[in-house]
């Protein structure tokens, strides 16, 4: 006879769920009922919590910059378009290039003085390649000179608004001996990125226009690269930077912030380690609702000895019981789990301070392939848990059950 065709089952269901079981008995079942599930909750929104603000952060870092930056480092390069050719030719899994200029330098506006930094956007193909022309928070992107858009958090240090002006002071622009450069512009558009380290410094203007502000006609520093789908961004990476060589350097969405990445992914091992600690307390629980349970029922348990009910089988239905309470602690709890994570998906309830956690509001991204993990964790520690009670109660003799009072 099979084992789900054999009388363990019913047996199981029917010391768990009889109406004439000891009341205390029943309460402490569902104690430990609820510690699983509350464990597995845990478990579950802190996990899809990491996972969306890991994934938050990845879209707004290959929306403001692509999948793979190329750069160059100290000096600006002439032929852009010679250049994307290259790559190209380079990386096949490249299908988007766009160029662009970037420049450190000060911002004044009616509220203060901010260092920024200056992104000079190619109009035709910034939108092919990042996020930006869709992250504008109001106004425009610029169209040709003395237009700027500025990132969202910088706007506010500067006092700038639509429509307000804004002074550009470029120190350097000329060489170390020469004199700053300044420019007095316009704000049409403000952009927000949803990354506190961009929205509170990037200031954008047109290609050709940064290009003349800063006396480099013709020339770019970075070029922002979308790749096929499925391309693997770290090894098109290297395989640039290799190709070009000095003065160019090459890095992919990953590297561009690695320590974060690494610290996040650090963060969640550990914090699933102390949260799985809640699961293994609560399979303690587990523990003692058997040994309760075998207390509970020593004369019945006698009487299916004397019967012919064999250890194994013994063994086997306390593992169930074990098991069952367990089961159903981890299906509330993912249940209970996920209908939390929906809820700070759909409203953003709980806000965080952007210039210290990079973004404003918590994500969430559930990894079916982790829940599963969580769920059979759980499930295997519950069962762990019910071996020693199991045992005991198998090796038991008959005639304690009947002698017992």
């Amino acid at each position: 006879m099979g084992f789900f065709q054999s009388i363990e089952p019913t047996l199981a269901k029917r010391f768990l769920l009889s109406r004439y079981n000891d009341g205390f008995l029943s309460y402490i079942s569902w104690v430990s009922v609820l510690g699983v599930m509350l464990g597995v909750t845990a478990l579950t929104v802190v996990t899809s919590v990491i996972n969306g603000f890991e994934g938050e952060l990845s879209r707004v870092i290959t929306g403001m910059n692509g999948e793979v930056l190329l750069y160059s480092r100290n000096e600006s390069v002439n032929d852009p378009s010679k250049i994307i050719e290259e790559i190209k030719r380079t990386a096949p899994q490249v299908a988007e290039a766009s160029p662009s200029f970037v420049a450190e330098l000060m911002a004044s506006g009616s509220a203060g003085v901010s260092g920024a930094i200056l992104q000079g956007f190619d109009p035709e193909s910034v939108g092919k390649v990042t996020s930006i022309p869709s992250s504008l928070a109001a106004g425009r992107l610029p169209l040709g000179e003395g237009e700027v858009a500025l990132g969202s958090a910088i706007a506010v240090k500067l006092g700038a608004v639509e429509g307000s002006e804004i002074r550009l002071i470029a120190p350097f622009a000329g060489g170390l001996s020469s004199a700053p450069k300044t420019s007095l512009v316009k704000v049409v558009g403000i952009v927000h990125l949803g990354m506190y380290d961009y929205d509170s410094k990037f200031i954008f203007m047109t290609l050709p226009a940064v290009q003349k502000f800063l006396d480099q006609a013709g020339k770019v520093t970075t070029f922002h690269l979308k790749l096929l789908p499925g391309a693997d961004s770290r090894r098109v990476s290297d395989r640039l930077t290799e190709n070009f060589g000095y003065p160019f350097r090459s890095k992919d969405w990953g590297q561009l912030n690695k320590n974060l990445f690494y610290a996040i992914r650090l963060e969640k091992v550990v914090i699933a380690i102390i949260l799985t600690v809640i699961v293994i307390v609560a399979a303690f629980n587990v523990v003692g609702t058997l040994m309760m349970m075998i207390h509970d029922k020593t004369k019945e348990i006698a009487i299916l000895k004397v019967m012919g009910f064999r250890p194994g089988q013994s063994f086997r239905l306390f593992c169930l019981i074990g098991v069952g309470i367990g089961a159903v602690g981890i299906f509330f709890g993912i249940l209970l789990g996920l209908g939390l994570g929906a809820l700070l998906e759909q409203t953003h309830w709980i806000d965080l301070p952007p210039d210290i956690y990079y973004i404003g509001f918590l994500s969430v991204v559930v990894r079916w392939k982790e829940i599963v993990m969580i769920a059979g964790a759980a499930l295997v520690i519950s069962f762990l848990a019910t071996l020693y009670p199991s045992w005991k109660v198998a090796t038991q003799s008959p005639l304690d059950g009947l002698r017992y009072e």
